[in-house]
């Protein structure tokens, strides 16, 4: 291996937002070399030429990949990162920021970069995060909690989310390039490549709060998918299935892990498309008591006074 880390940077039209980004890489303070891989999904916004003002500018730090169509249509997130950023990964070590966060710590990549060498045993660490909202409000701190391990259990479960912000995360590199069946089937990038680092060995969390991260920004998947009720819909389906799949290659070995997802997901399905009879179920008791009280009363008022509930939020 040439370098101990390669910073990747996955992007799609995200001009407002990429030149931070790459910044805020670039200014890391570590007595290492490392480079930055930025992959770009076919942008038609001006980011392409945002990142090949900055390759002008660190032309042997930055390497570009560019699509000359959209991949992610074509392959979806996972098969593309295989197929196109993979195979230039000669490093010890990944770490990844996504084109609309930034790092928010110079220290950042040193401070990863030395645990992973003290805990060989450690196949990924993370940290903290900050929440940019649309507003520009980052006054709310998203996932923070105290220094310590996690394990398959914190990744696979029946909660809604995974407390992992994407752009914290530094792995070795053969967890970020292995892509079992299952890893590639998967409808999003960043939890199949927590579940396989899990199998490779521990994962830590950092106290420190080292990045940002910016909340439905366009050109995210969050901002694509959140009006889109039918890909609400599919990435579910697809999470359902690619789950069963991990569960068939690793021997049923977390085997009640997955049940506990499979029916996660099955609520959120009846959530969007307001099965009522599947929600009010006792099978899915335990996830109506999770919503917030806002989303219950939305919910109970839709199920048993529809009228009311139409005349609130203003539907024919």
């Amino acid at each position: 291996m040439n370098l101990p880390i390669t910073v990747v940077i996955m992007t799609y039209n995200q001009k407002d937002y990429i030149a931070k980004a790459i910044d805020s890489v670039l200014s890391q303070e570590i007595n290492v070399n490392f480079d930055i891989l930025v992959h770009d999904d076919c942008s038609d916004d001006g980011t392409y030429e945002i990142i090949i003002e900055k390759q002008k500018e660190h032309p042997n730090k930055i390497k570009i990949i560019r699509q000359d169509s959209r991949r992610f249509l074509i392959d979806g997130f996972n098969m593309m990162i295989y197929k196109y950023v993979v195979p230039h990964i000669e490093s010890k070590y990944v770490a990844y920021c996504d084109g609309d966060d930034y790092w928010c710590d110079s220290l950042k990549l040193s401070k990863q970069y030395n645990f992973m060498e003290e805990h060989p045993n450690y196949s990924m660490c993370f940290h903290s995060a900050y929440q940019l909202k649309r507003d520009g409000d980052m006054s709310s701190k998203w996932f923070i909690k105290d220094e310590g391990d996690i394990d398959m259990s914190n990744l696979i479960n029946d909660k809604p989310g995974i407390e992992i912000a994407t752009s914290s995360i530094f792995l070795k590199s053969e967890v970020f390039k292995d892509f079992s069946d299952w890893r590639k089937s998967y409808p999003v990038e960043d939890v199949p490549m927590y579940i396989t680092a899990a199998l490779y060995g521990k994962i830590h969390r950092l106290k420190e709060i080292m990045c940002v991260y910016h909340q439905f920004s366009s050109g995210s998947w969050s901002s694509q998918n959140v009006k889109n009720i039918q890909r609400r819909i599919d990435h579910f389906e697809k999470t359902k299935a690619a789950i069963s799949f991990f569960d068939t290659q690793t021997n049923n070995q977390y085997h009640d892990l997955v049940v506990k997802q499979i029916e996660s997901c099955e609520f959120r399905i009846a959530l969007i498309k307001k099965e009522f009879k599947i929600l009010f179920s006792k099978k899915y008791r335990r996830f109506i008591k999770r919503l917030s009280k806002k989303e219950r009363l939305a919910l109970y008022l839709e199920r048993f006074t529809p009228k009311i509930y139409k005349s609130i939020t203003h539907q024919k």
